[in-house]
Protein backbone atom coordinates (compact mmCIF):
# COMPACT_ATOMS: atom_id res chain seq x y z
CA UNK A 1 0.00 0.00 0.00
CA UNK A 2 2.83 2.41 0.90
CA UNK A 3 4.53 1.83 -2.44
CA UNK A 4 1.29 2.71 -4.19
CA UNK A 5 1.11 6.06 -2.41
CA UNK A 6 4.74 6.79 -3.22
CA UNK A 7 4.09 6.01 -6.87
CA UNK A 8 1.16 8.43 -6.95
CA UNK A 9 3.22 11.17 -5.30
CA UNK A 10 6.16 10.83 -7.69
CA UNK A 11 3.81 10.62 -10.67
CA UNK A 12 2.19 13.88 -9.58
CA UNK A 13 5.59 15.55 -9.25
CA UNK A 14 6.66 14.28 -12.66
CA UNK A 15 3.69 16.00 -14.29
CA UNK A 16 4.59 19.39 -12.83
CA UNK A 17 5.80 21.71 -15.61
CA UNK A 18 9.56 22.12 -16.08
CA UNK A 19 10.85 25.48 -17.27
CA UNK A 20 13.17 25.13 -20.28
CA UNK A 21 16.18 27.33 -20.82
CA UNK A 22 15.18 30.65 -22.42
CA UNK A 23 17.67 32.49 -24.61
CA UNK A 24 17.54 36.27 -24.78
CA UNK A 25 19.70 36.85 -27.86
CA UNK A 26 21.42 35.04 -30.68
CA UNK A 27 23.98 35.66 -33.43
CA UNK A 28 25.58 33.82 -36.33
CA UNK A 29 29.15 32.92 -37.23
CA UNK A 30 30.71 33.30 -40.67
CA UNK A 31 30.85 30.11 -42.72
CA UNK A 32 34.43 28.79 -42.81
CA UNK A 33 36.32 27.37 -45.81
CA UNK A 34 38.12 24.59 -43.93
CA UNK A 35 37.65 22.39 -40.87
CA UNK A 36 39.59 23.43 -37.80
CA UNK A 37 39.68 25.31 -34.52
CA UNK A 38 38.80 28.99 -34.93
CA UNK A 39 38.92 31.95 -32.59
CA UNK A 40 35.61 33.82 -32.67
CA UNK A 41 35.93 37.45 -31.55
CA UNK A 42 33.17 38.92 -29.37
CA UNK A 43 32.31 42.23 -31.00
CA UNK A 44 31.04 45.16 -28.87
CA UNK A 45 27.50 44.43 -30.14
CA UNK A 46 27.68 40.81 -28.94
CA UNK A 47 29.49 41.56 -25.67
CA UNK A 48 26.37 43.19 -24.24
CA UNK A 49 24.67 39.81 -23.70
CA UNK A 50 27.18 37.50 -21.91
CA UNK A 51 27.32 37.65 -18.12
CA UNK A 52 30.49 38.49 -16.19
CA UNK A 53 31.91 34.97 -16.57
CA UNK A 54 30.53 34.26 -20.07
CA UNK A 55 28.87 31.13 -18.63
CA UNK A 56 25.54 31.83 -20.37
CA UNK A 57 26.92 31.37 -23.91
CA UNK A 58 26.03 28.33 -26.02
CA UNK A 59 27.04 27.38 -29.57
CA UNK A 60 24.83 25.24 -31.85
CA UNK A 61 25.37 23.70 -35.28
CA UNK A 62 22.84 23.51 -38.12
CA UNK A 63 21.23 20.41 -36.52
CA UNK A 64 20.79 22.37 -33.24
CA UNK A 65 23.36 20.20 -31.49
CA UNK A 66 25.50 21.89 -28.83
CA UNK A 67 29.09 22.51 -29.95
CA UNK A 68 31.86 22.42 -27.27
CA UNK A 69 34.02 25.52 -26.91
CA UNK A 70 36.48 27.22 -24.57
CA UNK A 71 36.80 30.92 -23.73
CA UNK A 72 40.00 32.91 -24.11
CA UNK A 73 40.83 36.55 -23.57
CA UNK A 74 43.79 38.83 -24.14
CA UNK A 75 45.89 39.88 -21.17
CA UNK A 76 45.64 43.66 -20.57
CA UNK A 77 49.40 43.82 -20.09
CA UNK A 78 51.80 40.94 -20.58
CA UNK A 79 55.56 40.50 -20.58
CA UNK A 80 57.47 38.49 -23.12
CA UNK A 81 60.93 37.16 -22.33
CA UNK A 82 63.12 35.88 -25.14
CA UNK A 83 66.59 34.49 -24.68
CA UNK A 84 69.02 36.30 -26.97
CA UNK A 85 72.11 34.17 -27.44
CA UNK A 86 75.55 35.78 -27.83
CA UNK A 87 77.97 34.53 -30.44
CA UNK A 88 80.85 32.71 -28.73
CA UNK A 89 83.86 34.11 -30.57
CA UNK A 90 86.36 32.04 -28.63
CA UNK A 91 86.23 29.25 -26.08
CA UNK A 92 89.67 28.20 -24.90
CA UNK A 93 90.66 25.88 -22.08
CA UNK A 94 94.27 26.03 -20.80
CA UNK A 95 95.19 23.04 -18.60
CA UNK A 96 96.23 24.07 -15.11
CA UNK A 97 95.19 27.66 -15.78
CA UNK A 98 91.79 28.78 -16.85
CA UNK A 99 88.88 28.71 -19.25
CA UNK A 100 88.50 31.80 -21.45
CA UNK A 101 85.19 32.63 -23.06
CA UNK A 102 84.87 35.63 -25.43
CA UNK A 103 81.33 36.74 -26.30
CA UNK A 104 80.26 39.20 -29.00
CA UNK A 105 77.70 41.91 -28.24
CA UNK A 106 77.18 42.69 -31.91
CA UNK A 107 74.67 45.52 -31.48
CA UNK A 108 76.69 47.10 -28.64
CA UNK A 109 73.54 47.06 -26.52
CA UNK A 110 73.88 48.43 -22.99
CA UNK A 111 73.73 45.39 -20.71
CA UNK A 112 74.27 44.68 -17.03
CA UNK A 113 74.11 40.89 -16.92
CA UNK A 114 75.11 37.75 -18.82
CA UNK A 115 73.29 34.44 -18.47
CA UNK A 116 75.48 31.34 -18.66
CA UNK A 117 73.96 27.91 -19.29
CA UNK A 118 76.33 25.48 -17.53
CA UNK A 119 76.22 21.70 -17.09
CA UNK A 120 75.60 20.76 -13.45
CA UNK A 121 78.75 20.59 -11.34
CA UNK A 122 79.24 20.61 -7.57
CA UNK A 123 82.10 23.11 -7.58
CA UNK A 124 83.12 26.67 -6.70
CA UNK A 125 84.97 28.69 -9.33
CA UNK A 126 86.54 32.14 -9.24
CA UNK A 127 86.09 34.29 -12.37
CA UNK A 128 86.86 37.72 -13.85
CA UNK A 129 84.87 39.65 -16.49
CA UNK A 130 86.46 42.16 -18.87
CA UNK A 131 85.26 44.23 -21.83
CA UNK A 132 86.78 45.34 -25.13
CA UNK A 133 85.81 46.93 -28.44
CA UNK A 134 88.69 45.46 -30.50
CA UNK A 135 89.68 42.23 -28.65
CA UNK A 136 93.09 43.76 -28.03
CA UNK A 137 92.68 46.18 -25.15
CA UNK A 138 90.70 44.63 -22.31
CA UNK A 139 89.21 46.57 -19.38
CA UNK A 140 88.04 45.00 -16.15
CA UNK A 141 84.29 45.08 -15.46
CA UNK A 142 83.94 42.66 -12.55
CA UNK A 143 86.87 41.10 -10.73
CA UNK A 144 87.11 37.92 -8.67
CA UNK A 145 83.51 36.79 -8.35
CA UNK A 146 82.43 33.18 -7.83
CA UNK A 147 80.37 30.68 -9.79
CA UNK A 148 78.98 27.99 -7.47
CA UNK A 149 76.08 25.64 -6.68
CA UNK A 150 75.53 24.71 -10.32
CA UNK A 151 72.88 22.13 -9.50
CA UNK A 152 69.50 22.07 -11.24
CA UNK A 153 67.32 19.22 -9.83
CA UNK A 154 65.00 19.36 -12.84
CA UNK A 155 67.56 19.44 -15.65
CA UNK A 156 71.13 18.47 -16.48
CA UNK A 157 72.16 22.13 -16.75
CA UNK A 158 71.59 25.34 -14.82
CA UNK A 159 71.36 29.01 -15.78
CA UNK A 160 73.69 31.28 -13.85
CA UNK A 161 73.42 35.06 -14.02
CA UNK A 162 76.52 37.25 -13.85
CA UNK A 163 75.49 40.78 -12.84
CA UNK A 164 77.81 43.75 -13.40
CA UNK A 165 77.72 47.55 -13.92
CA UNK A 166 75.92 48.70 -17.08
CA UNK A 167 78.25 48.69 -20.08
CA UNK A 168 78.11 48.48 -23.89
CA UNK A 169 81.37 46.82 -25.01
CA UNK A 170 81.39 44.90 -28.28
CA UNK A 171 83.20 41.95 -26.67
CA UNK A 172 83.12 40.46 -23.19
CA UNK A 173 85.81 38.12 -21.88
CA UNK A 174 85.03 35.72 -19.07
CA UNK A 175 88.08 34.05 -17.46
CA UNK A 176 87.35 31.20 -15.04
CA UNK A 177 90.14 29.91 -12.78
CA UNK A 178 90.67 26.15 -13.37
CA UNK A 179 94.11 25.82 -11.75
CA UNK A 180 93.01 23.26 -9.15
CA UNK A 181 89.99 21.66 -10.82
CA UNK A 182 88.63 20.49 -14.15
CA UNK A 183 86.92 23.19 -16.27
CA UNK A 184 83.19 23.96 -16.32
CA UNK A 185 81.14 22.93 -19.36
CA UNK A 186 79.53 26.20 -20.55
CA UNK A 187 76.91 25.39 -23.19
CA UNK A 188 75.82 28.88 -24.23
CA UNK A 189 75.65 32.49 -23.05
CA UNK A 190 73.21 35.31 -23.66
CA UNK A 191 70.59 37.51 -22.03
CA UNK A 192 66.82 37.67 -21.61
CA UNK A 193 65.18 40.42 -23.60
CA UNK A 194 61.99 41.35 -21.74
CA UNK A 195 59.31 43.31 -23.56
CA UNK A 196 56.09 44.61 -22.04
CA UNK A 197 53.15 44.67 -24.43
CA UNK A 198 49.45 45.41 -24.30
CA UNK A 199 46.78 42.92 -25.29
CA UNK A 200 44.56 43.46 -28.32
CA UNK A 201 41.52 45.72 -27.88
CA UNK A 202 38.50 46.71 -29.95
CA UNK A 203 37.32 50.33 -29.93
CA UNK A 204 33.82 50.94 -28.56
CA UNK A 205 32.08 53.97 -30.05
CA UNK A 206 29.83 55.95 -27.67
CA UNK A 207 26.61 57.63 -28.80
CA UNK A 208 27.57 60.93 -27.18
CA UNK A 209 30.09 62.57 -24.87
CA UNK A 210 28.73 65.41 -22.72
CA UNK A 211 30.90 67.66 -20.52
CA UNK A 212 29.79 70.02 -17.77
CA UNK A 213 31.60 72.09 -15.13
CA UNK A 214 30.52 72.67 -11.54
CA UNK A 215 32.05 75.84 -10.11
CA UNK A 216 30.58 75.11 -6.69
CA UNK A 217 31.95 71.57 -6.48
CA UNK A 218 35.11 72.48 -8.42
CA UNK A 219 34.70 69.48 -10.69
CA UNK A 220 34.28 68.66 -14.35
CA UNK A 221 31.80 65.91 -15.26
CA UNK A 222 32.26 63.88 -18.44
CA UNK A 223 29.29 61.65 -19.35
CA UNK A 224 30.00 58.94 -21.94
CA UNK A 225 26.74 57.43 -23.25
CA UNK A 226 26.25 54.20 -25.24
CA UNK A 227 23.21 52.99 -27.16
CA UNK A 228 22.98 49.81 -25.03
CA UNK A 229 25.00 47.85 -22.50
CA UNK A 230 28.65 47.75 -23.44
CA UNK A 231 31.61 45.85 -22.03
CA UNK A 232 34.39 48.34 -21.25
CA UNK A 233 37.99 47.58 -20.24
CA UNK A 234 40.15 50.62 -21.03
CA UNK A 235 39.87 54.41 -21.18
CA UNK A 236 42.29 56.74 -22.96
CA UNK A 237 41.86 60.41 -22.02
CA UNK A 238 43.65 63.59 -23.07
CA UNK A 239 42.90 67.00 -21.56
CA UNK A 240 44.08 70.46 -22.57
CA UNK A 241 43.88 73.89 -20.98
CA UNK A 242 46.60 75.43 -18.86
CA UNK A 243 50.25 74.75 -19.87
CA UNK A 244 50.86 72.66 -16.75
CA UNK A 245 48.32 70.65 -14.77
CA UNK A 246 47.99 67.51 -12.67
CA UNK A 247 44.50 66.29 -11.81
CA UNK A 248 42.78 63.24 -10.32
CA UNK A 249 39.99 61.60 -12.30
CA UNK A 250 37.37 59.33 -10.67
CA UNK A 251 35.53 56.78 -12.83
CA UNK A 252 31.91 55.79 -12.17
CA UNK A 253 29.61 53.36 -13.95
CA UNK A 254 25.85 53.83 -14.20
CA UNK A 255 23.86 50.93 -12.76
CA UNK A 256 20.25 50.20 -11.89
CA UNK A 257 18.67 48.50 -8.88
CA UNK A 258 15.13 47.48 -8.00
CA UNK A 259 13.48 49.40 -5.16
CA UNK A 260 9.98 49.54 -3.70
CA UNK A 261 9.31 52.57 -5.88
CA UNK A 262 10.64 50.88 -9.02
CA UNK A 263 13.96 50.77 -10.84
CA UNK A 264 16.42 53.42 -9.67
CA UNK A 265 19.63 54.46 -11.44
CA UNK A 266 22.79 55.25 -9.52
CA UNK A 267 26.52 55.76 -10.13
CA UNK A 268 28.93 53.23 -8.66
CA UNK A 269 32.61 54.08 -8.15
CA UNK A 270 35.02 52.02 -10.28
CA UNK A 271 38.54 53.43 -9.97
CA UNK A 272 40.70 56.58 -9.94
CA UNK A 273 43.69 57.66 -11.99
CA UNK A 274 45.93 60.66 -12.44
CA UNK A 275 46.35 62.78 -15.54
CA UNK A 276 48.89 65.50 -16.25
CA UNK A 277 49.96 67.87 -19.00
CA UNK A 278 52.67 65.38 -20.02
CA UNK A 279 50.33 63.38 -22.26
CA UNK A 280 47.34 61.05 -22.43
CA UNK A 281 46.30 58.92 -19.47
CA UNK A 282 45.44 55.24 -19.92
CA UNK A 283 43.43 53.42 -17.27
CA UNK A 284 42.45 49.75 -17.27
CA UNK A 285 38.96 49.03 -15.96
CA UNK A 286 37.89 45.83 -14.13
CA UNK A 287 35.51 44.59 -16.89
CA UNK A 288 32.78 47.21 -16.57
CA UNK A 289 29.38 46.50 -18.16
CA UNK A 290 27.23 49.61 -18.39
CA UNK A 291 25.31 52.04 -20.60
CA UNK A 292 27.17 55.07 -19.26
CA UNK A 293 30.55 55.95 -17.84
CA UNK A 294 31.05 59.14 -15.85
CA UNK A 295 34.50 60.66 -15.39
CA UNK A 296 34.83 63.27 -12.64
CA UNK A 297 37.89 65.57 -12.87
CA UNK A 298 38.94 67.15 -9.56
CA UNK A 299 39.85 70.76 -10.45
CA UNK A 300 40.23 72.14 -6.90
CA UNK A 301 41.01 75.85 -7.32
CA UNK A 302 42.33 75.47 -10.87
CA UNK A 303 40.54 76.39 -14.08
CA UNK A 304 38.63 73.58 -15.77
CA UNK A 305 40.17 71.65 -18.66
CA UNK A 306 38.86 70.61 -22.08
CA UNK A 307 38.65 67.07 -23.41
CA UNK A 308 40.88 66.87 -26.47
CA UNK A 309 40.51 63.12 -27.05
CA UNK A 310 38.63 60.27 -25.41
CA UNK A 311 38.66 56.64 -26.52
CA UNK A 312 36.95 53.64 -24.94
CA UNK A 313 38.07 50.06 -25.61
CA UNK A 314 36.91 46.51 -25.02
CA UNK A 315 39.50 43.81 -24.35
CA UNK A 316 39.36 41.13 -27.04
CA UNK A 317 37.67 37.94 -25.88
CA UNK A 318 37.32 34.83 -28.01
CA UNK A 319 35.24 31.69 -28.23
CA UNK A 320 37.40 28.82 -29.51
CA UNK A 321 35.61 25.90 -31.20
CA UNK A 322 36.03 23.28 -33.90
CA UNK A 323 34.07 24.47 -36.93
CA UNK A 324 33.29 22.45 -40.05
CA UNK A 325 33.59 23.69 -43.59
CA UNK A 326 30.33 25.11 -44.96
CA UNK A 327 28.42 24.54 -41.70
CA UNK A 328 26.14 27.23 -40.26
CA UNK A 329 26.51 27.94 -36.55
CA UNK A 330 24.32 29.90 -34.14
CA UNK A 331 25.51 31.52 -30.94
CA UNK A 332 22.89 31.96 -28.20
CA UNK A 333 22.94 33.92 -24.95
CA UNK A 334 20.92 32.68 -21.99
CA UNK A 335 19.89 34.16 -18.66
CA UNK A 336 22.49 35.65 -16.34
CA UNK A 337 22.17 32.66 -13.99
CA UNK A 338 22.94 30.01 -16.61
CA UNK A 339 25.86 27.94 -15.30
CA UNK A 340 29.06 27.27 -17.22
CA UNK A 341 28.95 24.20 -19.49
CA UNK A 342 31.30 21.27 -18.86
CA UNK A 343 33.17 20.23 -22.02
CA UNK A 344 36.05 17.76 -22.46
CA UNK A 345 37.73 20.40 -24.62
CA UNK A 346 38.80 22.32 -21.50
CA UNK A 347 41.33 19.57 -20.67
CA UNK A 348 43.11 20.06 -24.03
CA UNK A 349 43.32 23.85 -24.02
CA UNK A 350 47.12 23.91 -24.25
CA UNK A 351 47.15 21.45 -27.17
CA UNK A 352 44.84 23.32 -29.54
CA UNK A 353 46.16 24.57 -32.87
CA UNK A 354 44.12 27.43 -34.34
CA UNK A 355 43.39 28.50 -37.87
CA UNK A 356 44.99 31.85 -38.63
CA UNK A 357 41.64 33.47 -39.43
CA UNK A 358 39.87 35.23 -36.55
CA UNK A 359 36.09 35.26 -37.05
CA UNK A 360 33.74 38.00 -35.88
CA UNK A 361 30.28 37.40 -34.45
CA UNK A 362 27.65 38.87 -36.77
CA UNK A 363 23.90 39.54 -36.99
CA UNK A 364 23.40 39.95 -33.24
CA UNK A 365 19.68 40.15 -32.42
CA UNK A 366 17.43 39.91 -29.38
CA UNK A 367 15.01 36.98 -29.18
CA UNK A 368 11.35 37.72 -28.60
CA UNK A 369 10.39 35.96 -25.38
CA UNK A 370 7.49 33.57 -25.86
CA UNK A 371 6.08 34.57 -22.49
CA UNK A 372 5.29 38.04 -23.82
CA UNK A 373 2.67 36.64 -26.22
CA UNK A 374 -0.88 36.23 -24.98
CA UNK A 375 -1.62 32.53 -25.28
CA UNK A 376 -4.36 30.36 -23.79
CA UNK A 377 -2.98 28.25 -20.97
CA UNK A 378 -2.70 24.54 -21.62
CA UNK A 379 -3.51 21.88 -19.06
CA UNK A 380 0.09 21.66 -17.84
CA UNK A 381 0.74 25.43 -17.89
CA UNK A 382 -2.52 26.54 -16.23
CA UNK A 383 -1.58 27.96 -12.82
CA UNK A 384 -4.77 26.58 -11.27
CA UNK A 385 -3.87 23.06 -12.35
CA UNK A 386 -0.32 23.50 -11.05
CA UNK A 387 -1.54 24.61 -7.60
CA UNK A 388 -4.02 21.73 -7.42
CA UNK A 389 -1.16 19.32 -8.26
CA UNK A 390 1.07 20.83 -5.57
CA UNK A 391 -1.69 20.64 -2.91
CA UNK A 392 -2.43 17.06 -3.94
CA UNK A 393 1.23 16.05 -3.55
CA UNK A 394 1.44 17.74 -0.13
CA UNK A 395 -1.78 15.98 0.99
CA UNK A 396 -0.56 12.56 -0.14
CA UNK A 397 2.82 13.02 1.58
CA UNK A 398 1.07 14.15 4.79
CA UNK A 399 -1.29 11.19 4.73
CA UNK A 400 1.65 8.84 4.15
CA UNK A 401 3.54 10.31 7.11
CA UNK A 402 0.57 9.86 9.50
CA UNK A 403 -0.06 6.30 8.28
CA UNK A 404 3.65 5.43 8.67
CA UNK A 405 3.68 6.71 12.27
CA UNK A 406 0.56 4.67 13.16
CA UNK A 407 2.02 1.50 11.62
CA UNK A 408 5.26 2.03 13.52
CA UNK A 409 3.42 2.50 16.84
CA UNK A 410 1.34 -0.65 16.18
CA UNK A 411 4.46 -2.70 15.61
CA UNK A 412 6.00 -1.42 18.85
CA UNK A 413 2.89 -2.50 20.86
CA UNK A 414 3.08 -5.99 19.40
Amino acid sequence: MMKRYLGIAFLSIAFLPVTAQQFKAEATLPVVDADGFYRVLFTPEAAAYPNQTFSNVRLYDAQQKEVPYIMEQEQPVYQQEKFQEYTIVEKKQEPGCCTTLILENRDKAAINNINLLIRNAEVVKEATLSGSDDQKSWFVIKEKFTLQSIDNPNDASAMKVVNFPLSNYTYYQLRINDSTQAPLNIIKAGYYNARTSEGAYTKVAPVSIATSDSIKQKKTYIHILFDTLRLLDKVELSLTGTPYFMRQVDVYERQARNTKKGVKDYYEFVTSFGISSGGAAIVHLPMVKTRELMLVVENKDNPSLTVSSLNIHQLNRYLVAWLKKGEKYTLRFGDEQLVEPSYDLAFFKDSLSYQSTVLKIQDVRAIQQAGKKEESPTFFTDKRVIWVAIILVIGILGFMSVRLIRETNSQKKV
